[in-house]
């Protein structure tokens, strides 16, 4: 029996749905089509870039090979499963690299104005330590977009720390395209850093008008939101990313932190478990867990959170603050040895012990001491511990960098 095509219309209004922040709908009308007709190529493409796009890598993979077995000349199905494969390869990971590489390369061959494939080619090349080859591939890229170019060079300011260089790229893209999502997004998160939160605010939400698909975009509003203590706004934000996104950790870990702050606490527990089933070692999801199964009594399950995390994080002095803050929990002798080992060679070692790390370590040594009844010990430890707490938070950069 013939098995029928999607129409045109219905292709237009999956598009549409995407385009208007609604991927689910999307989403429900490709799997609908593909079900009808497992060959339907442009329905299955489509269905495999949804889900790239949600970050549904293992099905967007499935979908993404299926599409180029059924038209190996079709590139949009080879640029958007290279791009899986560089998101999700790391340098050690050669096989992903090699792939990623062997597939956009053919992209590039199938459209040669592909500019994102030649983008993720660089990376991929990248990746795989041929470096000469890789700047040809972003020179290309950044040939077929002058603006990609710019937007790089902008990113790059930013993450060394050049604030006001990035600010001024990223307005100059701004003048000549305002429609330009990546560079209002980036833009925000420039103006978040330097402590413009309204305007960061503002930004977010037109980079959420001109693309309600765009889940970082709603992820930084409900950042921006947060920081202003509005819990609530915040939450409905970054529920919103996970509709969009429904695997991605920071979506879920920002949920939680929200929910903790807003007295939400078995909420946060389930949006703190989810992070730890995405990334099992996510130290920052065991932390805060700890915290809210503290505040709800489950007191061994809060030792246990507390006891992973110092395992993947020993050097963090505020694990040990929170165990020795539980009121049934006693720290042992061996916690002891390892806090003062840590406070004694804060310097030394694969990983400095941070300055607020030191003070936390210090002050759960009192608690422990002043638990066992040498209340001695523990006042000098208070003692110390206030007294570096005061430094830091009289702290001054300026005379720090005359001194």
């Amino acid at each position: 029996m013939a098995r029928s095509f999607a129409s045109k219309s219905t292709l237009s209004e999956a598009i549409a749905l995407i385009n208007s922040g609604r991927p689910d709908k999307a989403e429900a009308i490709c799997r609908s089509a593909v079900d009808r007709n497992p060959d339907d190529i442009n329905m299955v493409a489509l269905l495999g870039a949804i889900l790239l796009k949600g970050k549904q890598t293992a099905s967007a993979e499935k979908y993404l090979r299926q599409a180029i077995q059924l038209a190996p000349s079709f590139a949009k199905p080879h640029e958007d499963l290279g791009h899986l494969l560089v998101e999700r390869g790391e340098p050690e990971e050669a096989a992903d690299g090699d792939e990623a590489a062997r597939i956009l390369r053919k992209a590039t061959r199938l459209d040669p104005n592909l500019d994102h494939a030649f983008f993720n080619l660089g990376k991929a090349l990248a990746m795989l330590g041929q470096g000469k080859e890789a700047d040809k591939a972003f020179e290309r890229s950044f040939a077929l977009n002058p603006e990609r170019k710019k937007l790089a060079l902008a990113a790059e300011h930013q993450k060394e720390g050049r604030l006001e260089e990035a600010e001024q790229l990223y307005r100059e893209i701004l003048r000549s395209n305002p429609d330009n999502v990546d560079a209002v997004r980036l833009l925000g998160n420039v103006t978040m850093q330097t402590g413009r939160i309204y305007e960061a605010e503002r930004l977010f939400r037109r980079a959420v008008a001109n693309a309600p698909d765009f889940a970082l975009a709603q992820i930084d509003l409900g950042h921006a939101l947060k920081k202003q203590s509005r819990l609530q706004e915040a939450i409905d934000q970054f529920e919103r990313a996970i509709k969009l996104e429904p695997d991605n950790v920071q979506a879920h870990y920002l949920l939680g932190s929200t929910q903790s702050l807003a007295a939400k606490t078995y909420e946060a527990v389930e949006a703190y478990q989810r992070v730890l089933e995405l990334a099992p070692k996510h130290t920052g999801a065991m932390l805060g867990l700890g915290h809210v199964l503290k505040t709800v009594g489950r007191q061994e399950e809060a030792i246990e959170a507390y006891r992973n995390c110092i395992r993947l994080k020993p050097n963090n002095g505020e694990i040990y603050w929170s165990l020795a803050n539980l009121k049934t929990y006693r720290l042992t002798d061996e916690d002891i040895r390892e806090m003062e080992s840590r406070t004694a060679d804060a310097d030394e070692g694969d990983e400095k012990v941070s300055e607020e790390s030191r003070v936390n370590f210090l002050f759960a040594l009192a608690k422990a001491f002043e638990d066992r009844g040498d209340y001695g010990r523990a006042w000098n430890y208070y003692r110390e511990g206030n007294s570096c707490r005061r430094m830091l938070e009289n702290y001054d950069p300026v005379r720090d960098e005359v001194m």
